[in-house]
């Protein structure tokens, strides 16, 4: 066989039959290219399944992080840590931040408010809440939140007593030995000048009429000066109003510092238990603390015992309270951004407090 050459088309003689060079080659090449691409093809398969399963992990991963752990101390509202399960305006605020942030959180109860602090100054701890004043001397050892509370340091006194209760105290034991002595002597001397005959008998019962009277001016003498002093104690307008009272506080806590300060001497407590207790007693007759937790006392144990005067003496705010340098700072910060604008933060307000407090 002969074949004929052209530019196309290139043809071999082959003793059994005519080949096309073309067609021998794409032939050949085909099973090669698919050999090449199957690795690649089993790869990208690996690729698409590795990413799924990372997908579905990630969530679960983030779940299983080791919970936050935030110190804590017994100031209800904020914190309540001698119930079943602690609760408490922060508490709760604190459980909602970390859902946030797709966190768990546990609550490690400390028995002392300086200790607590110790805790987050020593890095033991994620941070802390409670009822902790934002200060300067912290802020400089630690880190701070934004603010989560509008508080400050108030003023609590006995609950005025009844006009029946004021008169008794008003008149006194002394006021009423007078009381009683000036109408004894009044009344002899009124007898006196009746019965008996002469001017002896006269001038007898003038005398005792005028001791009498004198004893009553005597009697209310030493009652105005007792209204005077009441009037004085129960109303407590400045700081200078206070060297006169006995004044308890919790020792190291914004209001021990604010006191010393003034140089107003108190008696400090270790807690605020303690020092109502104290209170309740008659030990002290005047609290400085947090106006919010006196409040919250005024409203419930010491209903009927105590009154808290409007007056805020120092503002201050709580934070929430971390380490120095903690990568956490920014996160909850941001979820308490989130909270105010989405309500969260009101609600949770409302749940504790009402309408006695509103957001700052």
């Amino acid at each position: 066989m002969s074949c004929g050459v052209s530019a196309a088309l290139v043809c071999v003689k082959h003793p059994a039959r005519l080949t096309r060079i073309g067609e021998t080659e794409h032939s050949l090449a085909t099973p090669t290219l698919t050999a090449d691409l199957a690795p690649m093809a089993s790869l990208k398969r690996m690729t698409l399944a590795l990413l799924t399963l990372l997908s579905l992990a990630l969530p679960g991963f983030a779940q299983t992080q080791e919970p936050l752990v935030f110190a804590t101390v017994h100031r209800p509202p904020f914190a309540d840590t001698e119930g079943d399960k602690i609760t408490g305006f922060s508490i709760d605020l604190m459980r909602a931040i970390a859902d946030q942030l797709g966190r768990e959180v546990v609550f490690e109860p400390n028995n002392r408010f300086g200790d607590m602090l110790a805790n987050v100054r020593a890095g033991r701890v994620d941070g802390a809440i409670a009822n902790i004043s934002i200060t300067a001397e912290r802020e400089r050892a630690m880190d701070f939140s934004q603010p989560i509370f509008g508080s400050g340091i108030q003023i609590l006194l006995p609950k005025e007593a009844g006009l029946s209760d004021q008169f008794l105290s008003y008149i006194g034991s002394d006021a009423l030995s007078y009381v009683l002595g000036a109408v004894l002597l009044v009344l002899i001397g009124w007898l006196l000048m009746r019965s008996v005959a002469g001017v002896a008998g006269g001038v007898v019962g003038v005398v005792a009429m005028v001791a009498g009277f004198a004893l009553l001016l005597v009697a209310a003498g030493t009652i105005t000066a007792k209204v005077t002093v009441n009037a004085l104690q129960a109303n407590v307008q400045t700081m200078d109003d206070l060297q006169a009272r006995i004044v308890g506080t919790v020792a190291g806590s914004t209001s021990d510092s604010f006191l010393d300060k003034h140089g107003i001497q108190f008696q400090g407590f270790g807690d605020p238990g303690a020092m109502l207790r104290a209170f309740e007693r008659d030990e002290i007759n005047t609290v400085v603390f947090d106006g919010p937790i006196l409040a919250y006392y005024q409203q419930n144990e010491g209903a009927g015992l105590a009154r808290l005067i409007d007056k805020v003496y120092r503002p201050e705010n709580y934070g929430i309270l971390f380490p120095a340098g903690s990568a956490l700072k920014e996160d909850v910060d941001l979820a308490l951004l989130q909270f105010r604008e989405d309500g969260t933060y009101d609600a949770i307000l409302t749940r504790w407090f009402g309408n006695s407090f509103t957001a700052q």
